[in-house]
């Protein structure tokens, strides 16, 4: 039975999605007082299937892509659940803008951890966020913005190819995947972004798109930064975590495959200037590039979600749960000090470093711990997509700690055909990263 809020209510989490990051907010909370979250989807797949820690209902196809049935899917559920507090986790761009744009329709009984639809609207503009950077004195790669419906495209004469393309708003990429719209592209020449301009328009994709400069280097070049955000406006967590390999098949590409939970102080305060500035409320995740020629800092994405790879923050010992249910409860765990360093048990991290944190909260969490999240084999953290000899030293010591950990294996959740599933998985990923990228190559996504 689910624990109860300081009200006396029960908490219901209720997930929507089916993928790795559905399983991962349903664990986290698990993990975080035993609470047995509700799952929302239009396919039983594999990582939402055979568990127990998790209620998995079944929708027809296209339930979450409208609004009103979307709605009503939901109130359904509150009536199902009445007196209880209903935690609404979402993790697509397309949910998230649904959430903002239907605040006033759902009742008191929800809580949604999300933007208002202005800061998620800045947030999901890959151009907005640019010019955001560049006024607050930060980096983004420079960029050209190409309207697809439009008849001809004369700022591809201003790109410096290869470069990077991506829907202008993330939210458009659902609507538009069938016609031919990635998450992410690498260009490489002006006729070839020409075609490519051509053939999405011949299929009907009629949204803007952002041709940003490719900045090269390896998977390991590349950083991750998620946290908190309460409804006061306070960051109450906030960590990184360094890239060591990517997802590498075409409809993966952009997702974590292998993240060290490393802590940089840096991008962290960064990245706290930024979603306050945005105005983000609840989850965010960030990606970062640091450019191997000259050392400098590019901010390539804010997501007004928590990410597919989210679980690495528990490996870093920051509890993404426990900070949305402090914010739910608005009771902030009392400490003297703000945390330096150290776990929930005191613990200081594997290297023994303190480190400061801004006193946005008494109950603020940053990295604390050193560990491995491994959606794909961590045997593939090897010497062959590592090349930096004390990166690669780093990443053996935390396999020798056990601290590689794949989040679909929870041991609160274990049974044969999970295992199997897993264990498939594993497998498929492997030959995939052997097929798509067979050794690191700074010149492709």
């Amino acid at each position: 039975m689910n624990k109860k809020s300081r009200a006396g209510r029960a908490i219901v989490p209720v997930i929507v999605g089916y993928d790795v990051g559905a399983y991962s907010f349903a664990r986290i909370f698990h993990e975080a007082g035993g609470y047995k979250s509700v799952v929302l989807t239009t396919a039983p797949r594999g990582p939402i299937n055979d568990s127990r820690i998790l209620d998995v209902r079944l929708f027809e196809r296209g339930t979450f892509d409208d609004d009103e049935r979307f709605l009503a899917a939901l109130a359904d559920l509150e009536c199902e659940f009445v007196g209880c507090t209903l935690i609404l986790l979402v993790n697509a761009d397309e949910h998230v803008e649904f959430v903002a744009r239907n605040r006033e329709h759902f009742g008191a009984n929800w809580f949604l951890p999300y933007s208002p639809l202005g800061a998620v609207q800045r947030a999901n503009s890959k151009g907005a966020m640019a010019e955001l950077l560049t006024d607050m004195g930060l980096n983004a790669p420079k960029r050209v913005v190409v309207d697809l419906s439009a008849q001809q495209w004369p700022e591809l004469d201003e790109v410096c190819f290869p470069a990077v393309v991506k829907p202008e708003s993330g939210a458009d990429l659902a609507q538009n995947w069938g016609r031919g719209l990635r998450k992410v592209e690498l260009w490489k020449t002006r006729s070839e972004a020409l075609k490519a301009c051509e053939i999405l328009r011949t299929n009907g994709v009629e949204v803007r798109v952002i041709i940003q400069e490719f900045i090269p280097g390896d998977d390991t070049t590349q950083w991750l930064v998620n946290g908190y955000v309460n409804r006061q406006g306070q960051v109450t967590a906030c960590g990184s975590g360094r890239l060591i390999l990517g997802l590498h098949q075409p409809e993966y590409i952009g997702n974590a495959g292998i993240v060290l939970t490393e802590h940089h102080p840096k991008l962290i305060e960064q990245a706290t200037r930024i979603v306050t500035a945005v105005g983000i409320r609840g989850y965010f995740s960030m990606d970062v590039k640091i450019d191997p020629r000259n050392g400098k800092t590019y901010w390539l994405d804010l997501n007004p979600r928590i990410g597919r790879g989210h679980y690495y923050m528990k490996l870093a010992g920051v509890d993404l749960a426990a900070a949305l249910l402090a914010d739910l409860s608005n009771d902030l765990t009392a400490e003297e000090e703000p945390r330096e360093g150290r776990s929930g048990n005191g613990a200081r991290s594997g290297e023994g470093a303190a480190y400061s944190v801004p006193a946005r909260s008494k109950a603020y969490q940053t990295n604390s711990e050193l560990g491995l999240f491994c959606l794909v084999p961590s045997y593939l953290a090897n010497s062959c997509y590592v090349t930096d000899p004390q990166l690669l030293k780093r990443v053996r010591q935390v396999k020798r700690q056990r601290r590689a950990v794949n989040p679909l294996l929870y041991r609160a959740d274990r049974s044969l055909g999970r295992y199997v599933y897993v264990l498939g998985n594993s497998i498929n990923h492997y030959r995939r990263m052997r097929a798509y990228y067979r050794q690191p190559d700074p010149y492709r996504l």
